[in-house]
């Protein structure tokens, strides 16, 4: 009964040692450790663009300076004589 925790810690230990020595996910685990890089870096670059481009679209999107006020159309012109 209490050889059961040591054969765990065994298979554990065993464990180990064979994903030290053999390396053949080491692509594999090359292409994990690439895909957290991007993907901590998109996250980062993400965070920093965001609030400008949500300042610049709602500079767009505002009816007194953005494009709206451009598609508004032009007032009449008028003769200055009769």
């Amino acid at each position: 009964m209490h050889d059961r925790p040591a054969s765990r810690i065994g298979r554990l230990s065993s464990l180990c040692v064979r994903l030290v020595r053999e390396d053949a996910a080491q692509d594999l685990l090359e292409y994990i450790f690439l895909g957290a890089f991007f993907a901590v870096v998109g996250y980062v670059v993400v965070s920093a663009i965001g609030p400008g481009l949500a300042a610049t679209y709602s500079t767009w999107t505002d009816p007194t300076r953005g494009s709206p006020k451009l598609w508004d159309p032009a007032d009449p012109w008028h003769s200055a004589g009769p």
